[in-house]
């Protein structure tokens, strides 16, 4: 007859040295193994460049109006891109103003054309063309409603890159995203889905 007071042995039960019982162990291993395809699956999601942000076709499966942030990206907004204290954050070959050396950047264009002097960038050596003689740092004052908004946020990716803070988009998809709209009033990620000013703005934040 058992000891009433001493439980009977039982194989999955661990031993005196106080080591995890087995049926905790195997409890730990199943949850590890059911877990792992959860890791997968985020981890062969569609990517832009490297990164856990959607592609722009994958993030029309989504809530449009829900920005899904990469992980590894930290940019920044126009209006960090816009204000002169930040006008070191710029990275050639993108200037806020006229650049005298490297680290010297000026907050006003006055001596744009300066001998051995790097000019302001302007918007439509970047982009597809609308902003005759204006630069990067201009469209980003314009504020306003599209195009002008479409237009800001592009820019303020295209910074984020160059800086190496949204590694997670290239500037060849924002130039595409950007020229489509400009040309068609609304770009397309995939057949059959228009996105507005507002939809595509939206996508450019989640990218920061």
């Amino acid at each position: 007859m058992p000891d009433p007071i001493k439980p009977s042995p039982n194989p999955d039960s661990g031993s005196v040295s106080g080591t995890v019982p087995k049926v905790t162990r195997r409890r730990l291993l199943q949850g590890g193994l059911a877990a792992a395809p959860v890791l997968m699956t985020l981890a062969s999601r569609p990517v832009l460049a490297g990164g856990p942000v959607q592609t722009p076709s994958a993030f029309t499966s989504g809530n449009a109006s829900t920005p899904i942030r990469g992980l590894t990206s930290s940019g920044q907004s126009p209006g960090y891109w816009k204000e002169s204290q930040n006008f070191g954050a710029w990275r050639p070959p993108y200037y806020p103003g006229t650049v005298t050396s490297p680290g010297q950047q000026k907050t006003t264009l006055s001596s744009v054309g300066e001998s051995g002097a790097s000019q302001a960038t302007l918007f439509d050596s970047v982009f597809a063309p609308h902003y005759r003689g204006k630069t990067l740092l201009d469209v980003l004052q314009l504020g306003g409603g599209p195009p002008n908004d479409v237009a800001g946020h592009a820019v303020a990716v295209v910074l984020n890159i160059a800086a190496g803070w949204t590694p997670v988009i290239t500037v060849k998809i924002v130039q595409q995203i950007w020229s489509e709209y400009i040309t068609k009033g609304y770009f397309e990620p995939t057949a059959g889905v228009h996105w507005d000013a507002a939809q595509i703005v939206e996508y450019l934040k989640s990218t920061t």
